[in-house]
């Protein structure tokens, strides 16, 4: 199963308290304010923990005497040395915080620094090689093309979950959806929801974990 907007949407306008039809075919149906609040959910849950089917690896080739590259649109992870994830070959690549106390010469890069969301390599590439970075992505899905994408607009963009996931996560997107929606901590709705919620969301973090790791969540 993949989870699409069309599938959150109508998921979403089913519910208790929902003001919206649950019948939509496609997105010129859809009420822009719930898919504003779908968004937000999602956006909510998947920033707020590193949850390790976010992580990806970017790839930069180089090329001879061109040390400036995009950097991946996230977070580049650390190992446990609190080194920076960004490796040529099997050598990871010394961050240098201020690039004017960079000596520029030419060779194999061996340092970088980030400059105006850019990787700056030192030395300069001589030859073409291979340098990976570990990072943990912003997108939150793919549209129809398979390109990654930061928010759901079409009814078939999806959201990027491992599948044994996607019905804890759905639970979570559309809890906290309507959880958002509910103006008042009084309303009758609201605890129900809340609980749901936060049940949803421990339950993801901990089957986030991977099988055989401690999974240890207090509810």
């Amino acid at each position: 199963m993949t989870i699409t907007l069309l599938d959150l949407y109508n998921t979403a306008a089913t519910q208790e308290w929902s003001m919206y039809d649950n019948d939509a075919t496609s997105q010129e149906e859809f009420e822009n304010s719930l898919v504003i609040s779908l968004n937000k959910a999602i956006q909510e849950i998947l920033y707020s923990y590193p949850f390790n089917f976010r992580e990806r690896t970017h790839i930069v080739l180089t090329v001879p005497g061109i040390n400036s590259y995009d950097l991946p649109s996230g977070n580049i992870l650390k190992n446990s040395n609190n080194e920076y994830m960004i490796k040529i070959g099997a050598e990871s690549l010394k961050f240098i915080k201020n690039s004017n106390d960079i000596l520029i010469k030419n060779g194999i890069p061996k340092e970088f620094s980030i400059k105006n969301n850019k990787l700056i390599l030192n030395p300069i590439p001589t030859e073409k090689s291979i340098i990976t970075i570990e990072y943990i992505t912003l997108a939150i899905g793919e549209n129809s093309n398979g390109d990654e994408i930061f928010s759901l607009k079409n009814d078939t963009d999806t959201v990027t979950i491992p599948t044994h996931l996607e019905e804890i996560f759905k639970i979570a997107v559309i809890s906290r959806t309507m959880l958002n929606s509910i103006a008042s901590e009084s309303d009758e709705n609201y605890s129900a929801y809340k609980k749901q919620s936060e049940i949803a969301y421990r339950q993801l973090i901990k089957y986030s974990k991977g099988v055989g790791l401690d999974k240890t969540v207090k509810f």
